[in-house]
């Protein structure tokens, strides 16, 4: 594939790539199925970032033109689809040309580019260590395809049906048996389960029923993108609440709440992702201490208790709240299958009933096909073995990540190891920034996830989130060094980081 690059073209020179591309594919220079150079080998043979390319590959791929095969290369696709360079329907032809009524959607937008980290072709290449989630690599196939095969050799109606809105009424029994067993108190009157779409439904449906226009929340910071994009999208202010080797700074929160600057609490008592830290005992108890002075409803994100690689889990704040402010919200996408989509809200009885209505009004239910296998899994002893199993494995991986850390850190670096959870909180020179630090470390083909994705107002810190869960060992040794490596380089000649921030940057262009 012979291209010409003009670089003192006006014209961008990724843009200089595509359209080349698109000729050679038109002119049937490139017929389909025929594969084409790496990112990385089109970007040494240019002369140019692999960034141009990466974007060039993106616009190609957007335009069904070229696509990537898992573990093969990259390809021309089967049907190639040319697009249009002018569109006929001109401004002129629909009438709309300068027309002062057209909708302006403007006022409507809010920040979501951070909502993810930009992807590019050329992830597949890099140790990624950016995804606090459960490998593929580890999911039961097998037992999963006998409990649905038994389960659809013999359909029930209510697999398809609407079902009730609180939940398939076995799943929704379990969930109870297991929070009476982390001492939550159920009994008649107390607290009830409520089972969702996951985490963030139950956080927008609580959010929706507490909130009212305009109020606040706390959070700590750093804090879940999950909760924080949650935040943004439903446009609920964020009032950050810092964390130490406890927790969340209760006595900072009780200024916030004295001010009146609050009317609820969101936080990640265990295994706080991303930091890792647990919530120390004195704080939980400081915490309640505010909401029942305060009448403040926390809402507490238990993603992770069952992630538990030494030592004792502690109960869950809910475990502990007599007074009925606290609203636990469990998921099963952690431990289990994340595209299930599958969690549970424990709340208060007395705001149960309306709440149930209010998810009725706002979605009619969940898949109930896809709680009823869960609960197949569940009793006929498969989830308890799949658990076991795969925290063998992430604690192994934890280990190999901890152990290459100690060995490789620069001075001057810090982390603590998690007890439990999917990852590791860096802590960087003081002055150096996380994003940065991130377009250096892509181009030596490592990737992780920068302080601001975790920061309400997306600033950057001295910090950075590694996720082990979806790395091999070898792959976590591999890629440890190769950052530490770039720590050590940037912290010998701090001006390196002038070009990386720039790297970042392009990746949102």
């Amino acid at each position: 594939m012979d291209l010409r690059i003009d670089k003192d073209s006006e014209q961008p020179i990724y843009e200089q790539i595509r359209r080349q591309i698109v000729q050679l594919v038109r002119d049937g220079l490139l017929p389909p199925g025929s594969k084409i150079p790496s990112v990385r080998q089109l970007a040494l043979k240019l002369g140019v970032g692999k960034n141009t390319v990466s974007q060039a590959y993106d616009e190609l791929s957007a335009e069904s033109i070229i696509e990537t095969r898992h573990g093969s290369g990259t390809y021309i696709t089967d049907s190639p689809g040319i697009a249009i360079e002018h569109n006929l329907r001109t401004t002129k032809e629909n009438g709309n040309g300068g027309d002062s009524r057209k909708m302006r959607w403007d006022p409507y937008n809010f920040r979501s580019e951070f909502f993810g980290l930009p992807r590019s072709r050329r992830d597949e290449e890099l140790v990624d260590f950016t995804r606090a989630s459960p490998d593929p690599e580890l999911f039961p196939f097998e037992r999963i395809k006998q409990v649905s095969a038994n389960m659809l050799w013999y359909p029930k109606e209510f697999f398809f049906d609407v079902g009730h809105p609180q939940g398939y009424q076995p799943l929704v029994e379990h969930l109870e048996k297991q929070m009476a067993l982390s001492g939550v108190a159920m009994a008649e009157g107390e607290n009830d389960i409520i089972v969702t779409a996951g985490f963030r439904r139950a956080l927008d449906l609580i959010l929706g029923f507490i909130l009212q226009p305009g109020q606040k929340v706390a959070v700590e910071v750093p804090s879940y993108s999950g909760l924080l994009n949650v935040l943004i999208a439903k446009r609920v202010g964020i009032e950050p609440v810092p964390m130490d080797s406890e927790g969340m700074d209760t006595a900072y929160l009780e200024g916030l709440v004295r001010r009146g600057e609050i009317s609820a609490v969101i936080t990640i008592p265990t295994y706080h992702n991303p930091t890792g830290i647990t919530m120390s005992q004195a704080r939980r108890e400081h915490l309640l201490d505010i909401a029942a002075r305060f009448n403040l409803p926390i809402i507490e994100d238990d993603w992770g208790r069952e992630l538990r690689y030494e030592g004792v889990a502690p109960p869950p704040l809910k475990a502990m709240d007599t007074g009925g402010h606290v609203i636990h919200i469990g998921t099963y996408s952690k431990v289990f299958l994340p595209g299930m989509r599958i969690g549970w809200m424990t709340i208060p009885s007395e705001i149960a009933v309306p709440q149930v209505r209010a998810k009725l009004g706002l979605d009619s239910g969940d898949s109930f096909f896809l709680q009823s296998l869960l609960h197949e899994f569940i009793i006929k002893g498969h989830f308890a073995k799949h658990v076991r199993k795969t925290l063998k494995e992430y604690k192994k991986r934890r280990n190999v990540m901890v152990d290459a850390l100690n060995k490789h850190l620069p001075a001057g670096c810090s982390f603590v190891e998690p007890k439990g959870g999917f990852s590791i909180w860096l802590n960087l020179p003081e002055g150096m920034l996380s994003v940065p630090l991130l377009g250096l470390a892509r181009k030596a083909d490592v990737d992780f996830t920068p302080a601001n994705m975790m920061m309400p107002e997306r600033n950057d810190t001295n910090g950075l989130r590694l996720c082990f869960s979806r790395v091999r060992p070898e792959d976590i040794e591999e890629g440890i060094k190769a950052l530490c490596s770039v720590i050590g380089d940037c912290i010998d000649n701090p001006a390196l980081l002038q070009g990386g921030a720039q790297d970042f940057e392009d990746l949102y262009q």
